[in-house]
């Protein structure tokens, strides 16, 4: 059964490499929407859970300006709201659990840390990296783009073990690149996945590197990159992200 499945997945890997192959609709040869940043979060379902807390936020301004979103996901909210609601639960039962418009306008400026000054698409990325201040002035992202030896959910199993068969260099004579995003979190920056190892990923202190979604969205007025996404189930990884980074992995649990 496994020998099917690995071949069923390199057929389709195969035709997806074919520059006619199209999913879901027409190709967008320019990566450019004729929408804001604010508009396209709106209509993109994975991201329209962010677009109102940026509107709550009374933030619709900044990440329409000139400017890179480095946009959480539906995901990261859920993990977000799933942290505060088990919190809550374990000190009372029978509180009422909170959704996107239950947290504080105030915890909201947080957003700033997901936005950047200018436009930077993979065309201006390299595998070193761009070291950015973002918009709340305190924190520090690092941009780059470099080779994906395989997607984040497909990479391991259960027990946090390399899935080889699904590497790309099994499989693909050239290895995708994507744009990666690296938080920097404490006073240092973690460069290696050794060193955040070691600090201990729910250290507050541990930088968080994770890789895209979607990336190179020009929109009319900026650039958005969408963090990888994932699902329910994701308390065993570190390649999800959690909303403002709240909590740790005892969280996920009730």
């Amino acid at each position: 059964m496994k020998k099917i499945l690995f071949i069923g997945l390199l057929a389709v890997l195969m035709m997806a490499c074919k520059k006619d192959y199209i999913i879901g609709g027409t190709r967008n040869e320019t990566n450019k929407v004729n929408m804001t940043t604010y508009e396209f979060l709106k209509s993109q379902e994975i991201t329209q859970s962010v677009a109102r807390l940026f509107e709550r936020a009374n933030l619709i301004n900044e990440i329409n300006g000139d400017v890179t979103l480095i946009s959480p996901n539906q995901y990261s909210v859920n993990r977000y709201l799933r942290r505060i609601n088990n919190r809550r639960l374990r000190l009372d039962p029978r509180a009422t659990l909170w959704t996107v418009e239950d947290i504080p306008v105030e915890d909201l400026q947080q957003l700033k840390m997901y936005v950047v000054r200018g436009k930077y698409t993979s065309n201006e990325l390299n595998s070193e990296g761009i070291k950015l201040a973002t918009l709340n002035g305190t924190d520090s992202v690092l941009l780059a783009l470099r080779e994906s030896t395989a997607e984040p959910a497909a990479a391991w199993d259960g027990s946090n073990v390399s899935g080889a068969g699904y590497q790309y260099p099994n499989f693909m004579q050239t290895i995708p690149k994507k744009v990666f995003v690296h938080f920097k979190r404490g006073a240092n920056w973690e460069t290696t996945g050794e060193q955040r190892a070691a600090l201990g990923y729910d250290n507050p202190e541990c930088d968080q590197v994770y890789q895209m979604y979607l990336s190179d969205v020009e929109t009319t007025t900026g650039v958005v990159h969408i963090l990888y996404v994932g699902n329910y189930n994701f308390n065993e990884h570190y390649y999800y992200h959690t909303l403002f980074f709240l909590g740790t992995r005892a969280d996920d649990l009730l």
